[in-house]
C-alpha cells in the first residue's frame, strides 16, 4: 500500500470541510490500511472522533489487532487509548472512549436531532480533533438505502461539518451502484483500495 499517496490526500489535500470515501471490497483486508495505516496517521496530526456502526469498526480493529506482536501490540494500544468514539447500534466498545451510543434511525428529523447532539459534543472537546472517521456507512445504507440516505443528505445538508475532515471507509459491495454513486457525488475525494494498490477515482481540483 502507497502510505505516501494516502498521507498526501488526507493531510495535505483534503481541508477542513472535505469528505474523503475510502472504497473497498468484501475480499480486501481493509483492517491492514483502516487500522494500520490512517487511524495512527490521523492521531497523531490532530485526532480523530470515530462513528461506528454496527461494531464493523471494532470487528475490524480486533482482526488487526490479533496479528500484531507484543510490542507492537501494547504501542498500539495505547497509541489508541484517547480515540473517542460514536457508537451507533450493537457491537461492541474495544478501543477508545466511548463519546456517545445511538440507536439506528431511519428518520430524517431524528437523525438530524442526533446528528447535531453529537456535532455539539465534538465541538465542546477540550482538544478538538481534526478528523471524523466512519466504520460501517455502506451497512447502515445498505439495510434501508432510501431512508439512510435521505438521513444522510439531511444532516449534512443541515449542519456540515466545517471544522473536520470526514474519512468514511465504505464496503461497496454492500452498497447497490446507485446508492454508492450519491455517495461519491457529495464526497470531496472518492479512492479505491485493491490489492493492485490505491487509485484514485476522483479529487476536487480535476476541472
Amino acid at each position: 500500500m502507497d502510505v505516501s499517496l494516502l498521507e498526501r490526500y488526507l493531510l495535505g489535500k483534503a481541508a477542513q470541510g472535505d469528505t474523503v470515501l475510502i472504497e473497498y471490497s468484501s475480499l480486501y483486508p481493509v483492517e491492514t490500511v483502516a487500522w494500520g495505516e490512517v487511524v495512527p496517521l490521523l492521531i497523531r496530526n490532530g485526532g480523530l472522533v470515530v462513528c461506528d456502526f454496527f461494531g464493523i469498526g471494532d470487528m475490524l480493529f480486533r482482526k488487526y489487532l490479533r496479528r500484531l506482536p507484543g510490542k507492537m501490540y501494547s504501542e498500539f494500544v495505547e497509541l489508541i487509548k484517547d480515540v473517542r468514539v460514536i457508537k451507533v447500534g450493537p457491537g461492541a466498545g474495544t478501543y477508545g472512549e466511548t463519546l456517545d451510543e445511538l440507536v439506528p434511525t431511519y428518520d430524517p428529523h431524528t437523525f438530524l436531532r442526533n446528528y447535531h447532539a453529537v456535532m455539539s459534543k465534538i465541538s465542546r472537546l477540550p482538544e478538538k480533533p481534526r478528523f471524523f472517521v466512519t466504520f460501517g456507512l455502506g451497512h447502515y445504507v445498505h439495510f434501508n438505502p432510501d431512508d439512510a440516505l435521505k438521513s444522510i443528505l439531511t444532516g449534512v445538508g443541515n449542519i456540515p461539518m466545517e471544522d473536520l475532515v470526514s474519512v468514511h471507509f465504505v464496503n461497496d459491495g454492500v452498497l447497490k451502484p446507485t446508492n454508492l454513486a450519491i455517495l461519491e457525488e457529495i464526497a470531496t475525494f472518492v479512492m479505491k483500495l485493491s490489492k493492485s494498490g490505491l487509485v484514485v477515482l476522483k479529487e476536487s481540483d480535476e476541472l
